[in-house]
């Protein structure tokens, strides 16, 4: 059993060591915001989760890495700045938790990105709007949804996706990596609020 380290910064030795440890010479801890060893930790586990005997194009075990946020949203919002860009298209379905609804539609366009929502469970819908506009960069996917519990079938979506070579992201939250693991599948990005299923109790917020 691991400690819990709550402390905000990390102290060494000697500034040589410090600074090893600032270029990314040596590793180690600086700030709490970036990472210390119990955020590492809790990034290392929901990979492994989510990685659970899956297998790699070469038949070797799947290796994941993840970033932990301050919040579900935190997640998800760091997701769509880090991938898409001015002029890009974001592709998702209409049910959508509120906070993503609402960063989509408020947030997002101010970057110069739009957002697409459309019924994901029409896949002849889906097909047509990736294979008939190239500027589609990512599918956006969640599912169960919140609160809804509307299902999608990500293995198909991911294959009309990968037509064009489009990312395809999955809130796998309501699910949790023990009832859907969307890596079998192919998928580039997952993400979770963990303030709901892996959390259980209600009373933390991260992503």
């Amino acid at each position: 059993m691991e400690p819990i380290i709550a402390t905000t910064t990390f102290s060494y030795d000697d500034p040589e060591m410090l600074m090893q440890v600032f270029s990314g010479e040596k590793k180690g801890f600086i700030y709490s915001r970036w990472s210390n060893p119990t955020i590492e930790l809790a990034e290392q586990k929901v990979a492994a989760l989510e990685a659970c005997s899956i297998k790699n194009t070469n038949g070797e075990p799947l290796k994941l890495s993840g970033k932990m946020f301050s919040s579900g949203m935190g997640a998800i919002s760091a997701l769509f700045l880090s991938t898409l860009k001015a002029s890009d298209k974001v592709l998702a379905q209409e049910n959508l938790y509120g906070g993503t609804s609402e960063f989509l539609l408020k947030i997002v366009p101010q970057l110069g990105v739009e957002p697409l929502m459309i019924d994901l469970n029409d896949l002849t819908l889906v097909e047509e709007r990736i294979l008939q506009d190239p500027q589609v960069k990512m599918l956006y996917i969640e599912t169960p949804s919140n609160p809804t519990i509307d299902c999608y079938d990500i293995e198909a979506l991911t294959n009309i996706a990968k037509l064009k070579n489009i990312k395809v992201a999955v809130d796998n939250t309501f699910a949790s990596p023990y009832l859907q693991q969307p890596f079998k599948y192919g998928v580039d990005f997952v993400v979770h609020s963990t303030t709901k299923y892996l959390n259980g109790h209600g009373n933390s917020t991260s992503g």
